[in-house]
């Protein structure tokens, strides 16, 4: 017995999808309500698949190398991260915390030193009448240009202190994210033998083997550089704060924290870590702030041309105006924490633009270099 066709059925879920995009599109602030909702629900989880994922090649050369059982890896590596974190809330903070508070304390004092520098070095001189510099440089001026400075800076400060209150108001997620991180990288075979069968099920197998060799690659990519990068950031950091202390500079650690995390960013980073050193040097001691100049710009050639390629080698393979593109762009949509990210994703994406271009290549038999 035939039946007869429904006309036009298979248009049903087409309709069906766009009534509901409809309706999520009629209710977008309820719909982003409730997904806020979720992701702060699942915060404790995005913090433990990011501390598996930093914690995963330490643990890795625990149990690769030295021959540890997975378990005391894992504590190993712990002990070793509590010891860093501990360093730092008993050590780098209350240094950090002591030099702002004086900072603030005495910025007025050092306003009042640098205008009266000026007076007595530039102003009051016979060639600054003969270079006509009263248009450039007078005390109106240099008064407007400390002002905007130090708004600019108790600004800062005060999103410094923001985030560490968010921080440390969402310490019980990540705490929680530590205790979920031990489960995944216990089980951290399973979860990926559980992927690999989800993707070839899904997939075809020529195109689950490509989709398993790209992520093994996108991980490579992003562990070598921000591990690497973080490395050596730190040394980079430690550097910049013996130095400092020897030059007797103010503000020693609050600069050198500067300087380290700046550092992360290529090319732009030791720019914008430099400034705040020399201008909050310059309020003090305008002669040290020309040496404090001299020594972050000798630190940041000693990392560009031999301790960052020991450390990271080529482990992106981008050249400068991708990695600067990068930057900018993703600067402008993300902030700090885009310009952090954007070498490792535009790699990625260098990645994958290469690997179609080559199979599209490939497929008309052409070899074009």
């Amino acid at each position: 017995m035939n039946r007869k066709k429904i006309p036009y059925l298979e248009f049903l879920p087409i309709i069906i999808i766009g009534l509901i995009l409809f309706k999520v599109l009629d209710r977008i602030d309820s719909v982003a309500s409730i997904l806020l909702y979720l992701l702060n629900i699942l915060q404790p989880f995005f913090w433990a698949v990011g501390i598996a994922y930093v914690i995963n090649p330490m643990m890795r050369f625990f149990e690769k190398k030295l021959r540890i059982n997975r378990l005391i890896s894992i504590l190993i590596c712990y002990l070793i991260v509590l010891g860093m974190i501990t360093a730092i809330i008993t050590i780098v903070i209350p240094m950090i915390v002591q030099n702002v508070t004086d900072l603030l304390n005495n910025f007025n004092g050092y306003k009042d030193e640098l205008i009266d520098y000026t007076n007595e070095k530039i102003i009051n001189t016979e060639w600054y009448d003969e270079l006509n510099l009263e248009e450039y440089i007078n005390v109106d001026t240099l008064s407007q240009y400390i002002g905007d400075f130090s708004k600019i800076l108790r600004g800062t400060l005060d999103h410094i202190v923001n985030l560490l209150i968010a921080f440390f108001g969402g310490l019980f997620k990540v705490v929680v994210g530590f205790v979920i991180a031990v489960y995944l990288l216990l089980d951290k075979d399973k979860f990926q033998k559980g992927m690999r069968r989800i993707i070839y099920s899904s997939l075809k197998e020529k195109q689950a083997d490509k989709t398993i060799l790209f992520f093994k690659d996108v991980n490579i990519i992003f562990s070598r550089y921000i591990i690497g990068k973080t490395i050596d950031s730190i040394i980079i950091g430690s550097m910049c704060f013996i130095g400092l202390l020897v030059l007797d500079v103010k503000y020693a650690a609050l600069l050198a924290i500067i300087v380290g995390v700046t550092n992360m960013i290529p090319y732009f980073g030791p720019f914008i870590g430099m400034v705040p050193a020399i201008v909050l040097t310059v309020f003090y001691d305008p002669i040290k702030a020309l040496w404090v100049a001299i020594f972050i710009f000798a630190l940041q050639q000693f990392d560009g041309y031999f301790l960052g390629p020991k450390i990271l080698g080529d482990s992106v393979g981008l050249s400068p105006f991708w990695i600067i593109l990068g930057i900018l762009v993703g600067g402008s949509l993300m902030g700090v924490l885009g310009m952090l990210l954007a070498v490792p994703v535009v790699a990625v994406l260098q990645l994958v633009v290469t690997r179609v271009v080559n199979r599209r290549l490939a497929d008309k038999d052409l070899f074009i270099e």
